[in-house]
């Protein structure tokens, strides 16, 4: 645990998320000539300003990506330290004169270094705890911005760096956002649109980041040959499913190749950089093999291009992989060992039993070797003895890769280098002779121009290089991304048979109760009480209805949203026209449903029903759409989906208690006087009554008996108002409603932490390195049992070893 002073304070700076919701709550109060104008303009300006700031940190930077292609992409970190701040203590230590504030800050990552190189695949191996995905998102530069979070270090892709900065960069930086598009970051949350197929939501994946305009047929072509490069051509029609209930879906195994192939395939597909965190969690380990190995096919190089005569590199691809079992870790090319946030081996596969055990930690036969480091790597909290042995053994390990790690990578490389050129030497006067009998075809197949093996490796991943080079360079606009999200919403609606015929009996349920307990309403003195209580019932089961349903799936829908916006599909505005538009069929037909059979059954007003009726069903359709609007608000601003399922209910009893029903709108508190006017069940329920009670005339038994349902109104103190300015008020609500879910997506948008400087030794733990003299490292082959081993030879002699 470290402590660390408090910042100084700085000057808070006006948000300017709060400036926009406070202009805009000014202009909704305004009348409609001055409020619709008014709300245009700051959208605009908002909107130029989001896309100006975008774009600044884009344009500086397509030079840097333009060559990649060509030469592959090598991820390059050092020193990535990652804190948590965990709690504020007060230092009153009595030798301590300052009485300065202490945070208590817990490492999550310490002094992280490594590289990954193209055309290889990376596996991420530690316990759990250990910072792996931490890691991941520090390179696809997703880091969630937390307030109590503390990120440094650098991050280099092709030796150029990652960094946010101003305007204004310097040419040898990249920046994050910039990188962010060029990653195709796999999570471990495979959450889709569950009644779509697996072809329709990769079409729309490509379609949402293809920048070609309407070149449908390079897009099938995409689309294609993705699901043929992660092995989902069989199921390319099933439906997907839900994640919970899995029945009729695609398997665990499938989400997971579906989750990679949506960041694979369309014209963005051409980033070279792939992350997956744990894309082998809950499958079985014939499922977890096929994953892995659509990750190592990126991994091999493309088709030489006739025209060109160059190969398109391999993907460099980098997974946190949790338990994997030996055929998996064959897949393997280099792996990093994580322990408690620091590396303990960070190489090739192969040299993971020379390096332990020269550390004195012997790798047996027939072992897996995953599991071989995970031991290493974890600590034993049974007790506490075996705690302090295993922490110390960790810290052990981890301090000698520090220190010695690069020694021995450069020793093993050198090597490699040595026999690379003896291997060289020793087949040129073959390769002379090749050349000598016919040089011309030799040369020309040596630069692709005629057939070559390289062109077998992959031909799903050629075939979508090539889908992806004839696009252009115009991004698809708001109309474009309207048509589509609009096309996905009807489809998710339309096909979800189940819970629309769970919602229409529900519907007709109620309607046949409700019927049966107010079966045709006469005129008498005690069916006055009957009809307020069939309305207010009536209000609140509309409003309950719609809002239950929404919160329900909006909650899971907006992590698929974010997710999407993260990687910049599209703006909020277009998702939430083209949910409003798709749902509009369904959320008005269920309520004429109930309407339909209610309005008969309980004999409401009979005078000029035809049009009684429209104004009854409007009612509730537009209180329907109100509170839908409401369940889209509420989710939008609760953190997670069980706090929005507390919250609507919560907020609907409040606006049931001021409906006009139970408390006169004449006796209500000035204070809370603005929860009638925001009230969806009080505007509903008052257009109800005054359909209903107006024109109406009841029998007289006594004196001061009820004789004209205008008495009613005013009693109720709806006297002064008429159904038309019910249903404006039910319209200010849903268009309220509507531009706060806006404003709180906008809001909470997903925004990444910011990359610092270096850390410095503040960071480090307390143990102090030591610099120890260089090492050289030589193998050995032991004549009894003729294993490899790894032996180290001091450059230094005794003495001053000895002395060190």
């Amino acid at each position: 645990r470290l402590s660390f002073p408090s910042p100084q304070h700085t000057p808070h700076r006006a948000d300017p998320a709060m400036l926009d919701l406070a202009i805009g709550v000014a202009l909704y109060t305004t009348p409609p000539h001055i409020k619709f104008p008014g709300l245009a303009a700051v959208f605009l300006v908002r909107s130029l300003l989001r896309k100006r700031k975008g774009n600044c940190g884009d344009n500086d930077n397509n030079d840097v990506t333009a060559n990649e292609p060509s030469t592959g992409v090598e991820l390059r970190w050092d020193n990535i330290t990652s804190t948590l701040n965990t709690k504020k203590t007060k230092n009153n230590n009595k030798g301590n004169t300052s009485d300065a504030d202490t945070l208590n800050s817990r490492v999550i990552l310490q002094n992280v270094s490594g590289k990954a190189r193209p055309g290889r695949l990376l596996a991420i191996l530690g316990p759990s705890g250990s910072g792996k995905t931490s890691l991941l998102n520090v390179l696809a530069s997703q880091t969630p911005n937390e307030g109590n979070l503390t990120l440094s270090g650098s991050l280099f892709r092709n030796d150029v760096l990652v960094r946010d900065t101003k305007r204004g960069r310097e040419a040898s930086q990249i920046g994050s956002q910039a990188h962010r598009k060029k990653v195709a970051y796999v999570r471990q949350q495979d959450v889709f649109f569950s009644e779509l197929t697996v072809r329709e939501t990769l079409t729309l994946s490509a379609k949402m980041k293809s920048k070609s305009n309407g070149s449908s047929d390079s897009i099938d072509e995409s689309v294609t040959a993705t699901l043929r490069a992660v092995g989902l051509s069989e199921c390319a029609d099933a439906r997907v499913g839900d994640q919970k209930k899995n029945a009729g879906g695609i398997s665990g195994g499938e989400r997971k190749r579906l989750a990679l192939a949506c960041e694979l395939v369309g014209d963005d597909s051409s980033s070279q950089v792939v992350c997956a965190d744990e894309p082998t969690s809950g499958l079985d380990a014939f499922q977890a093999e096929r994953v892995v190995r659509s990750l190592k096919k990126l991994c091999a190089p493309g088709a030489v291009d006739e025209a060109t005569g160059k190969q398109s590199p391999g993907k460099t691809v980098i997974a946190s992989i949790h338990q994997p079992r030996g055929s998996i870790v064959s897949l393997f090319d280099d792996v990093c060992v994580l322990a408690s946030g620091k590396v303990m081996f960070h190489g090739p596969l192969e040299l993971v039993a020379k390096w332990f055990a020269a550390k004195g930690h012997v790798m047996a036969n027939n072992v897996n070797p995953a599991e071989f480091l995970i031991d290493l790597a974890s600590v034993d909290v049974s007790d506490s003895q075996s705690e302090s042995k295993s922490k110390d053994q960790v810290d052990k390990l981890c301090a000698a890769w520090r220190t010695e790690g690069s020694v021995f990578l450069a020793a093993r490389e050198n090597s490699f280098a040595k026999k690379l050129a003896d291997t060289a030497a020793s087949v040129s006067p073959l390769l002379k002779s090749l050349s000598g009998r016919g040089g011309e075809s030799f040369s020309e197949s040596r630069t692709g121009k005629v057939s070559s093996p390289v062109r077998a490796l992959d031909g799903a991943l050629d075939a979508l290089t090539k889908g992806n080079a004839r696009s252009t360079t115009k991004p698809p606009g708001f109309f474009a991304h309207l048509r589509l999200l609009t096309a996905r919403s009807w489809r998710q609606v339309t096909r979800d048979s189940k819970t629309n015929k769970v919602r229409l009996l529900t519907s007709l349920n109620s309607a046949l109760v409700f019927g049966s307990i107010f079966w045709k309403l006469g005129v008498k003195q005690s069916h006055v009480q009957d009809r307020l209580g069939l309305l207010q019932v009536t209000a609140i089961n509309a409003a309950m209805a719609a809002l239950m349903k929404t919160i329900s799936s909006f909650t899971s829908e907006k992590v698929i949203v974010d997710r999407e916006r993260s990687r910049g599909c599209y703006g909020t505005l277009p998702y939430l026209i083209g949910k409003l538009v798709a749902e509009l069929p369904a959320g008005a037909f269920f309520p004429l449903c109930f309407g339909a059979v209610v309005y008969p059954m309980c004999g409401l007003n009979t005078q000029d029903v035809p049009k009684k009726f429209l104004n009854f069903a409007a009612t509730i359709v537009v209180e329907s759409f109100a509170a839908s609007a409401m369940g889209l608000c509420v989710s939008a601003i609760a953190p997670t989906p069980e706090a929005a399922t507390a919250m609507g209910p919560a907020v609907m009893v409040m606006f049931i208690v001021f409906g006009g029903y139970y408390v006169n709108a004449e006796n209500v508190p000035f204070a809370f006087r603005w929860i009638t006017k925001c009230s969806l069940i009080k505007h509903s329920f008052q257009g109800l009554c005054l359909n209903e009670f107006r024109g109406l005339d009841f029998e007289s038994e006594l004196r001061g008996d009820t004789k004209h349902g205008e008495e009613v109104l005013e009693r109720l103190g709806f006297g002064n108002e008429s159904v038309e300015n019910c249903l404006a008020k039910q319209t200010n609500v849903l268009g309220f409603c509507y531009l706060a879910t806006l404003y709180a997506l906008e809001k909470n948008a997903p925004s990444f932490q910011a990359m610092g400087s270096p850390a410095t030794e503040a960071f480090m733990d307390a143990a102090v390195v030591v610099e120890e003299p260089d090492e050289e490292y030589e193998e050995s082959v032991d004549p009894d049992d003729g294993v490899q081993r790894v032996e180290t030879k001091d450059t230094e002699d005794d003495a001053d070893t000895s002395s060190e």
